[in-house]
């Protein structure tokens, strides 16, 4: 297996971006041929490269012409690649540097799909607008219903109910000094817009990440004998030992979870049809519906709950549980209406599809840091009919 250097991969891209336009001249067709023969056995020899091919056949199948140029410009020093850790080998990560997408190519694909249908190339559509990615941000919402957009304020402290100190970071909000008063208990929610994510730390020293289109309703300071948050959408928790005091989580009315160890991630999105915890430290049992012994998870689980209350128990892929607070989407053989679910709550933009959903997967992780219109360029080659208007809608035709 090979792995391109950064330059060659620029180069790659740039080629493929030029084909997939229309806009590739001879000399960039030759070049981008004896590339692919040149290449055989590596990720250049998946769909992509047949896709060009079959496009190509009133080329010469002989690139020795071509090799000499193709080398001056794309051979340079190559190393052995290493198959990164997980279940699932990495099959495609991209990222922005000088303006080009830089791809690492590996295993046996390149991010593309498993079953490529026949269908028409796919028209260069230059969108009216281009996305700008998510960042850290969210919006408190105190106890007497007030609002404070987190987004909009600099890094220090600021009051907040029961006596707590609240301290803001860069991305992150921490409860200090509150202790418990009489009775009353004053709930606190931290919600992530579509396009935001953001870290909580808890007056009980536990830790909580919540993604885009998330949120988590919890009080200032625990009482009693049980600590309980409230959550939606997917967080990922590190939760403070507190003898005596066990920690629930409440997934938005549809499960439970008792935490008896400390790192976990639950994904809870409606829109889904699913809720996934992965257990990552420790234990956790998870019940929903009439299941109230529940089921235990051991490190390296991931239960699955479906609408009806089943439960399936899977090994988990860290790979894909770890990708959003590692900045990375993460598809293993997912669909495209999955993929695009993930790209609708970064970019906080709406998706449509029009016609008949293709049987197509897509493997492989893509760097969250890119632009909306550079993460749609890497659909073109796949033949992903789309459009995208001003009021960030996207359309896919089939």
């Amino acid at each position: 297996m090979i792995v391109q250097t950064a330059m060659e991969q620029q180069r790659l891209a740039y080629l493929l971006d030029r084909h997939a336009d229309n806009l590739i001249t001879d000399e960039e067709a030759a070049e981008l041929m004896a590339y692919l023969h040149a290449h055989s056995g590596d990720a250049m020899a998946g769909e992509a490269g047949e896709a060009f091919l079959a496009a190509n056949e009133n080329l010469p199948a002989d690139p020795a012409p071509y090799r000499d140029i193709a080398h001056n410009i794309l051979s340079l020093d190559r190393r052995a690649a290493s198959r990164p850790r997980g279940l699932l080998a990495v099959l495609g990560r991209y990222k922005v540097a000088a303006a080009a997408i830089l791809l690492v190519l590996a295993a046996s694909a390149f991010l593309l799909l498993r079953k490529p249908a026949a269908g028409p190339q796919l028209a260069h559509v230059t969108p009216a607008i281009d996305v700008q990615p998510g960042r850290e941000g969210a919006i408190l919402t105190r106890a007497d219903g007030s609002t404070v957009l987190l987004d909009s304020l600099p890094s220090g402290e600021i009051d907040g109910d029961n006596g707590a100190n609240l301290k803001l970071g860069k991305g992150r909000i921490s409860y200090t000094g509150a202790t418990a008063t009489g009775n009353e208990i004053f709930y606190n929610t931290i919600a992530t817009p579509n396009g935001r994510t953001y870290h909580l730390l808890l007056q009980d020293g536990s830790k909580i990440w919540l993604n885009a289109g998330s949120s988590v309703t919890y009080p200032v300071v625990f009482t009693g004998k049980e600590r309980k948050v409230r959550i939606r959408g997917e967080a990922y928790f590190e939760v403070a030992k507190a003898a005596g005091k066990p920690f629930f989580v409440d997934v938005d009315g549809r499960a439970e979870v008792e935490v008896l160890g400390t790192h976990f991630n639950v994904n809870a999105y409606n829109e889904d049809g699913m809720i996934r915890t992965a257990l990552l430290e420790g234990a956790v049992r998870v019940r929903s519906g009439s299941n109230r012994p529940g089921t235990v998870l051991e490190p390296g689980q991931q239960v699955t709950v479906s609408n009806q209350g089943g439960m399936t128990v899977t090994e988990a892929d860290f790979d894909e549980v770890n990708a959003w607070r590692n900045g990375l989407f993460h598809f293993r053989k997912a669909s495209l209406q999955e993929v695009m679910r993930e790209v609708a709550r970064w970019y906080d933009v709406e998706v449509r599809f029009e016609g008949k959903m293709p049987e197509r997967t897509f493997s492989g992780d893509i760097e969250r840091t890119l632009s909306l219109q550079q993460v749609l360029a890497l659909l073109r080659v796949t033949r992903i009919n789309y459009t995208i208007d001003n009021q960030k809608q996207i359309t896919i035709r089939y």
